[in-house]
């Protein structure tokens, strides 16, 4: 009879390391994606990737516009190839970064300042030097490449794939802790709801029942005729506060790991692992309510 419950408590102990590594993947995205520099740093990789994909017809137009710098016969202040670059690579930047890395880059008066390679090869030193110092986010410093030993052989990896990488190594982690818990306590609530001993469930902090008996009522009231619910009800606010303290701040960190990516997320995945992990959470919680009335024996009256 106990092994469900067993089993029930040691899934809970498993909430502080899960809770620890998606605390530090929240950390490490928060920094990632907030802080000004790395942004910033982020923004122009974009924005040169941006020039490099159309760099065959944003050089044509430049070339245009030397043309037209060299032409003696031009009006003077009047410059239509340089209007129309400048309205080019506008267009393409706006649609192909983020409006946030969009008023960044902006706000640096790069637009339309050399040959689109030049540009772009500008845009990548700047990113660069903006990368040269570690994020360092409440006393963690975040640097811009993780090591990883693996055989003796050291690997370097970008932050933003190994940030990816955590996250989706733990999706299917906290599917299955979520997963085992909601099973292993639907598994216990059956067998426990046949009994009528409270020592025949195992005392594992989730377990919060009342225990007494209902007298028969010698009249008509109506608050103590629902007794029985209104304690089910308080009882089971209790065991969802409790197990709120342990599924809570893992699922909080690492959905919150997912979402806060303004700018450079992948939404589609990103949305999908924390719709899973939010559903599989709320079940949890909500298998609680299987419980329905169920209190245990004892001499205390309960209404």
């Amino acid at each position: 009879m106990s092994n469900p419950g067993i089993r029930y408590e040691r899934l809970l102990f498993w909430a502080a390391p899960i809770t620890l590594s998606a605390c530090a993947v929240f950390i490490t995205t928060l920094g990632y994606n907030t802080y000004e520099d790395r942004v910033a740093a982020n923004c122009f990789d974009a924005a040169a990737k941006v020039l490099d994909d159309n760099t065959k017809l944003l050089s044509d137009q430049w070339i245009n516009v030397q043309r037209e710098m060299k032409d003696p016969n031009r009006k003077t202040g009047f410059n239509a190839a340089r209007s129309n670059y400048k309205s080019l690579v506008t267009t393409k930047l706006v649609y192909g970064v983020d409006a946030a890395c969009w008023n960044t880059i902006d706000a640096k008066s790069l637009v339309t300042q050399a040959d689109p390679t030049i540009f772009s090869a500008d845009l990548r030193v700047l990113a660069a030097d903006l990368r040269r110092q570690p994020v360092r986010m409440y006393g963690i410093d975040i640097p811009d490449v993780a090591t990883l030993g693996i055989a003796g052989t050291k690997i370097q990896i970008s932050m933003a794939n190994f940030i990816q990488a955590l996250q989706v190594a733990l999706a299917p982690a906290m599917l299955l802790w979520l997963g085992s818990l909601y099973h292993t306590r639907f598994r216990e609530i059956v067998a426990f709801k046949k009994h009528h001993n409270i020592l025949a469930v195992h005392p594992h902090v989730i377990n919060v029942f009342p225990v007494g008996h209902y007298p028969d009522l010698k009249r008509r009231n109506w608050l103590l005729f629902q007794a029985p619910k209104l304690w089910a009800g308080y009882y089971f606010f209790i065991r969802i506060s409790l197990l709120l303290c342990f599924i809570a701040p893992s699922v909080g960190f690492y959905v919150g790991s997912l979402l806060y990516q303004p700018i450079f997320g992948y939404w589609i995945p990103n949305f999908i692992f924390s719709f899973s992990v939010g559903t599989y959470s709320l079940g949890v919680l909500l298998m609680e309510l299987t419980a329905g009335v169920k209190h245990f024996e004892g001499e205390g009256a309960l209404r």
